[in-house]
C-alpha cells in the first residue's frame, strides 16, 4: 500500500509541476486560473465550474444519474450494449480455465505475487478517496482550480460508481473465484442483506466494483488533464493489470470486467466531461470514444475494442 501511495503522489506531483513552477515565481494574485481559456461550456458541464463546493461530490450525484439513464437509452448506445454483453458472455466459457492457469502461476511466484497486491491497491476505495484528498490539497496549496476540481470528481465518481455497482452485486449475487461452488461461480440472485455482509466473497463478483472506479478515476484525471498526453496510454495498460491482478487474486473472474470497464467510463465522462475550445470561431471537443462490437464470419466470432484519444 505505501508502495502505491508514493506512486500516486509522483503522478500528482507531475499533474502538478506547472502550477507549482508558476507559484515559486508569482504570487496567488499573479498567477492565472488554467481553466480561463475554456470558454462556452454547458450548463451541466461541471468540468467547466470556476467555483468549487465542498458538497457538490454528493449533491452531484442525483443529476450524474440521471444523465447516466436519460443517456442509457439512447439508441447509439445499443452497439456497445451487444458488444459488451457478447464479450461477457463469451468470456464465461473461458473463465474457470483462465482463471484456475493464472491462479497456479499466483501462488508460486513471489513477483506475481507483490505485483498483483501491488495493482489492487489502485481499485481500493480508502486509496482513491486518498488520491482525491491529494490533489485537493495540492489545489488549495498551490491556488490550482483544476486540482482542486479534480480532487473534487474524484470523489464524486467514485461514490457514484460504487454506490450503482453495490447495487448490481447484490442483484446478481454471484460467487467469486475464491468462493466458487462450481466451475464458473454460481449466480445466487438477490441474496439478503444479512448473508451478502455475512460472506461477501460468495456474492460480490460481478461486475467489478475495483475495476469500475478505477477507470472512473482515471477517466476524471485525463479529461481535468487533457492537454497532458501521456496520461491515458500510461493508465489504460495499468487498468488491464489492474484486471488481471483481479483474477489473478480470486477477486473477479474475466467475465466480470467489461461491465465495469464500461460503468467507470461513463460515469468518470459524466462528473468530468471533456472539456470543449473555441478557437477561429470554430467548437473543438477533445473527446475519447469506446466501441465494443462483434463481427461474425463463418467458422468463429470476434470482438473487438476500439478506443481513441
Amino acid at each position: 500500500m505505501a508502495k502505491s501511495k508514493i506512486f500516486a503522489a509522483i503522478i500528482i506531483l507531475l499533474l502538478s509541476y506547472k502550477n507549482i513552477s508558476a507559484f515559486s515565481g508569482n504570487s496567488f494574485s499573479d498567477k492565472k486560473d488554467s481553466t480561463a481559456t475554456t470558454t462556452d461550456q454547458p450548463a451541466s458541464n461541471k468540468a467547466g465550474e470556476s467555483n468549487v463546493t465542498w458538497h457538490q461530490m454528493i449533491t452531484n450525484i442525483p443529476t450524474d444519474y440521471a444523465t447516466f439513464f436519460k443517456d442509457a437509452v439512447n439508441e447509439k448506445m445499443i452497439p456497445s450494449y451487444v458488444g459488451i454483453a457478447a464479450l461477457t458472455g463469451s468470456l464465461m466459457f473461458v473463465d474457470q480455465k483462465g482463471w484456475a492457469a493464472q491462479h497456479r502461476l499466483f501462488v508460486r511466484s513471489p513477483l506475481d505475487l507483490r505485483t498483483s497486491n501491488f495493482m489492487v491497491n489502485f481499485g481500493n476505495g480508502a486509496y482513491q478517496f486518498a488520491s482525491a484528498a491529494a490533489f485537493a490539497g495540492a489545489g488549495l496549496i498551490f491556488n490550482d482550480e483544476t486540482a482542486i476540481r479534480t480532487g473534487s470528481n474524484i470523489a464524486e465518481a467514485v461514490l457514484a460508481t460504487g454506490v450503482f455497482v453495490q447495487v448490481l452485486k447484490r442483484i446478481t449475487g454471484r460467487q467469486s473465484p475464491a468462493a466458487s461452488s462450481e466451475n464458473g461461480g454460481d449466480w445466487l440472485i438477490l441474496p439478503s442483506i444479512k448473508e451478502y455482509q455475512k460472506n461477501q466473497p460468495r456474492y460480490y463478483s460481478f461486475p467489478s466494483g475495483h475495476l469500475s472506479t478505477a477507470t472512473a478515476v482515471l477517466t476524471v484525471i485525463a479529461n481535468n488533464y487533457p492537454d497532458e498526453k501521456w496520461i491515458k496510454p500510461v493508465g489504460y495498460p495499468l487498468l488491464g493489470l489492474l484486471g488481471f491482478s483481479l483474477v489473478n487474486k480470486g477477486m473477479h473472474w474475466y467475465s466480470d470486467l467489461p461491465l465495469a470497464y464500461f460503468l467507470g467510463y461513463t460515469f468518470g465522462n459524466i462528473v468530468a466531461p471533456v472539456k470543449t475550445h473555441k478557437a477561429n470561431g470554430i467548437d473543438n471537443e477533445e473527446q475519447s470514444s469506446l466501441r465494443i462490437f462483434p463481427s461474425v464470419g463463418l467458422n468463429d466470432m470476434q470482438f473487438h475494442l476500439l478506443f481513441t484519444f
